[in-house]
């Protein structure tokens, strides 16, 4: 029988407890040779030397707006990389503090969402940036509206000369995306204007004609925002609205841009005049609450039903339920919600903001009325009460205005796929 000698026992003894000692230790060493390793690098600079993802062939975009609310341009933007998702791979960096409701949405499209705020300090977040390009071998970059993509382009660009960048402009306002834009217009490859007013405004500022491109707003008219298909008596019970109601309607974002109180200031003569004005809103944001107590100052939230958020697929009952759009917008570019409640059947009234002149005939399908005196709609409008003759001739031109101008989803959305297929072929 084999025996271990009395004098070397303990000597093996004090060599086990060194080893479990050193064994408990090692998760410590290895923290600190990442602490220390993080200090002498940017915590990202090993990312861009991983292997990139071999399995799935499609090139890859980047995705760099502002944040995710409901609004126009995401519902947009949604509809966008839904049509690319079969060709392109795609991951959404968000770069402003805010709202972000409409995540879940874009979730389903893809998993790699980075909500910047929320996940690095500032300082962090162009190598961030770049290590997500390197990793993921990015073809393109889609923008909108970021102030972070905007300040860093040119370095982005002087790191990866061979990426493109794309940025959608939805407004024309100078202060605001189309200065920022117009700033680095040099590391822009493409301008991507909604509306033919933007297109020309981004001319005018300098940018290179040829690089920009004009894509205008379109829905689906045949399918989801068609009127047959829906049943407008029972849809205003739905909402709470009587069917006798003349209904102002509203969908935008409680934000200065959209001057929900300037809706007020159009509405509120019209609902104290008739008894059987009501006025339904959708939309949530930073002025919600000065809109409600706005309101209830006026004398009218007995008759106003808001709603902050409705799911899209219900907007066309939302349109349908509704007698009049107003639409009393500072900036817009085409906005979508004029679209939709034309094809819906439901007369607009708005300001003359972006292309709504092109869309809206006075007295036809609607009525536009100078920026600067957004309650020059308030009679127009206030005609309409009790004119049930002229209401329904308004309704049938109004659907018929977006067939004519062939605003189809479909057609917007084969644009933005050629254009920017173009950049895996690069």
């Amino acid at each position: 029988m084999n025996t271990v000698a009395p004098s070397t026992r303990p000597m093996r003894m004090a060599h086990g407890a060194m080893r479990e000692s050193w064994l408990r230790r090692l998760p410590g060493w290895r923290r600190l040779v990442a602490r220390l390793q993080r200090r002498r690098h940017d915590p990202f600079s090993t990312l861009a030397g991983l292997p990139r993802d071999k399995v799935d062939a499609r090139p890859h975009l980047l995705v760099i707006v502002p944040w995710l609310p409901i609004g126009g341009a995401e519902v947009l933007l949604a509809d966008i990389l839904g049509s690319l998702k079969a060709e392109w791979r795609f991951s959404i960096v968000t770069t402003e503090p805010g709202d972000n409701v409409l995540t879940p949405t874009f979730a389903a499209l893809t998993p790699e969402i980075y909500h910047l705020p929320d996940l690095l300090d500032r300082r962090h977040w162009f190598e961030f940036v770049a290590a997500l390009l390197a990793f993921r071998g990015s073809r393109a970059i889609l923008s909108s509206g970021s102030r972070f993509l905007y300040a860093n382009l040119e370095a982005i660009k002087s790191r990866f000369p061979a990426i493109v960048s794309f940025d959608v402009l939805h407004n024309d306002a100078a202060e605001g995306h189309l200065g920022r834009a117009l700033g680095v217009r040099r590391h822009i490859d493409r301008f991507i204007a909604i509306s033919e007013r933007i297109g020309r405004s981004l001319a005018e500022g300098g940018a290179d004609a040829k690089a920009v491109t004009v894509i205008p707003n379109g829905i689906d008219y045949e399918g989801a925002f068609n009127p047959q298909r829906v049943d407008r008596q029972a849809l205003r019970n739905r909402f709470g609205i009587e069917e006798d109601a003349f209904v102002i309607g509203f969908a935008g974002r409680m934000s200065e841009e959209k001057r929900p109180l300037a809706l007020l200031a159009v509405t509120a003569p019209i609902l104290a005049a008739h008894l059987r004005a009501r006025l339904l809103v959708v939309g949530d944001g930073p002025m919600t609450a000065a809109f409600g107590k706005a309101a209830r100052r006026a004398g009218i939230a007995g008759r106003l039903h808001h709603l902050p958020s409705l799911d899209r697929a219900a907007m066309p009952q939302f349109y349908a339920a509704c007698s009049v759009l107003a639409l009393p917008s500072r900036i817009e570019g085409t906005p979508l919600a004029m679209l939709e409640a034309l094809a819906m059947g439901c007369p607009v009234a708005a300001t003359d903001v972006g292309d709504a002149a092109l869309m809206i005939s006075e007295g036809v399908n609607g009525f536009v009325v100078p920026v600067e005196t957004p309650v020059a709609l308030t009679p127009r409008i206030a005609g309409l009460v009790g004119d049930d003759v002229m209401l329904h001739r308004m309704r049938a031109a109004a659907r018929q205005s977006i067939m004519k101008a062939g605003r189809s989803a479909e057609t917007m959305l084969n644009s933005y796929r050629t254009l920017i297929g173009q950049a895996a072929e690069r």
